[in-house]
């Protein structure tokens, strides 16, 4: 991915590839999608035999406005589901129909979607796509956006819907801008996918809500609301991190899509069931199981392949277009783009021994993508290999401890600050000082397992005394971050440099553990004792 020609290659497959690729060729896919849909559904509504008769001399811009409208598609998909499965429905039958009434009515001419038809202040995302912004306020009367938020709220708690002013509009519009200018051909494609792009905001204390979001939310996609992206103020902090996250869930709007028209998936997939893989570059979590189902394994490398292209575009031409578009700071689009190759090439590797879980069509994906990343990857790592992935873990990990450290209020409260807050930093030292002298001793006996030459073995055993005797002296916060820091450092110093095959040997005398996994039990094992620290 080192030349101009290369990337418009990688763009032009990832967005015109059929059939994983081409968005036109999706999209007439889809509308054939939701009119067997809507024909399976007519016999008990009268919302989906009209928009059935509405179809039939109807331009393919209607059609994808109107079949491809959020609020048409979620009471469509509800309501057949609740048919075919004998289920009761969790919304009146007379809402859902009203919704597919009001879009069956919508003129050949209308320049918006049916759910945009309640916005007072219609916002574009770019002038080059169809999708619009979530804008408040909203008509009176308006069946489809109330629908639309009965949705939102079953769906998620926690958020609210918001209306974007003032810096994060115009960030978030910049950010569209942006992605045409880095990617046109891609951004056109990705886009193409997405309806509606809603900024959510944090509920207030004491409201109510149903249903589940990330606690740490920051962008997201729901596969049983499609064609809808909806992103945090968080993640609009500059043009170029709003390009990156809208591409982002784009993507996964786009694969959301690619499921209801081919047969990714085994037709008996059972997520719940499936087989998990470990995303080892995010921390282990006691509520998030132990990976991710093949279904969003699937997904998520289809993103971080069209990121690796992201960010290796940004690297070619940030300098060209920090002028117009403000510096990138925080991020090193060259490394992004390394970690994002990484992470699909993985996740690509782990599929692999789970093709029973695929359809016919999904077999197919797997090897277009891995095909791919051969292709573009300029230097992947050994088939297998992921210790490269627990240690960019390690190393961010760290980051945010240096990060927070350098606040002016980190460190050790003062002489006036209360007994409790005393205690939190007393056990936060101690539980650094305890982790760091863990992670050197996994340090070492992974050295000594590869066999290979490191300078810093003396190092490591003189921090170890040093840690020691923070350890006896009941040493601060400041301090005992400090001296971590310094330990971690070190350790990816030993570690880093290593070549990817001296992990995936297998540890003296226990042959059936490599490397890689006392590099990865070191690495958790630390992050377990960091948890609450790590946390906050």
């Amino acid at each position: 991915m080192n030349t101009a020609q290369g990337r418009r290659q990688m763009e032009e497959i990832l967005a015109g590839d059929r059939p994983f690729g081409d968005c036109d060729y999706i999209r007439r896919r889809t509308r054939l999608h939701y009119r067997h849909r809507l024909l399976l559904l007519k016999e008990h509504s009268k919302g989906a035999h009209l928009l059935l008769a509405a179809q039939e001399d109807a331009s393919d811009a209607w059609h994808h406005q109107v079949l491809g409208d959020p609020a048409v598609r979620v009471a469509t998909d509800t309501w057949l589901s609740a048919v075919l499965g004998g289920r009761e429905l969790p919304w009146p039958e007379e809402e859902l129909d009203a919704v597919l009434e009001t879009a069956a009515a919508q003129s050949p001419r209308a320049a918006v979607p049916p759910l945009a038809e309640g916005a007072a202040d219609l916002v574009r995302l770019h002038e080059a796509g169809r999708p619009w912004v979530w804008t408040e306020p909203r008509a009176e009367a308006d069946p489809l956006g109330k629908f639309f938020r009965r949705v939102f709220s079953a769906s998620f708690h926690g958020l609210t819907l918001t209306s974007p002013e003032g810096r994060v509009r115009e960030t978030l519009l910049r950010g569209a801008e942006l992605l045409h200018e880095l990617c046109p051909v891609l951004a056109r494609s990705a886009l193409s996918h997405v309806h509606l792009v809603v900024v959510a905001g944090k509920e207030t204390p004491g409201s109510a809500s149903s249903g589940s979001a990330s606690p740490g939310f920051a962008s997201l996609t729901h596969p049983r609301i499609p064609g809808v992206i909806f992103l945090s103020a968080a993640v609009l902090g500059s043009a170029w991190q709003a390009a990156e996250y809208l591409l982002h869930e784009a993507m996964h709007a786009k694969f959301t899509d690619l499921e209801h028209t081919h047969s990714l998936l085994d037709e008996d997939y059972d997520a719940a069931a499936s087989p998990l893989i470990r995303p080892h570059w995010n921390r282990a979590r006691p509520e998030a199981g132990e990976g991710w189902p093949v279904d969003r394994a699937l997904t998520v490398s289809h993103v971080y392949t069209t990121l690796a292209l992201f960010h290796s575009t940004v690297s070619a031409r940030h300098a060209e277009l920090a002028g117009r578009y403000g510096p990138i700071t925080g991020a090193d689009p060259a490394r992004q783009a390394r970690r994002s190759f990484d992470r699909a090439q993985y996740l690509l590797h782990r599929l692999g021994g789970h093709t029973e879980q695929l359809g016919t069509g999904g077999r197919l994906f797997l090897r277009w993508l891995g095909g791919i990343n051969e292709a573009f990857d300029p230097s992947p790592a050994p088939e297998g290999a992921y210790a490269h992935l627990v240690l960019d873990l390690y190393e961010r990990e760290a980051d945010t401890i240096r990060t927070a450290l350098s606040r002016p209020d980190a460190g050790h409260p003062d002489e006036d600050a209360d007994r409790d807050a005393d205690r939190d930093a007393d056990r936060d030292a101690a539980a650094l000082r305890s982790a760091a002298r863990q992670e050197i001793s996994g340090c070492l006996a992974a050295l000594a397992a590869t066999g290979e030459p490191s300078g810093q073995r003396q190092e490591l055993a003189d921090q170890d005394s040093v840690l020691a005797q923070l350890e006896s002296s009941g040493a601060s916060f400041r301090d005992s971050a400090e001296a971590f820091l310094r330990t971690r450092d070190l350790v990816l110093r030993a570690l880093g440099p290593l070549p990817a095959a001296a992990f995936l040997g297998p540890v003296p005398g226990r042959p059936e553990e490599t490397v890689a996994e006392m590099v990865r039990a070191m690495a958790e094992e630390s992050g377990r004792r960091l948890g609450a620290l790590l946390e906050r």
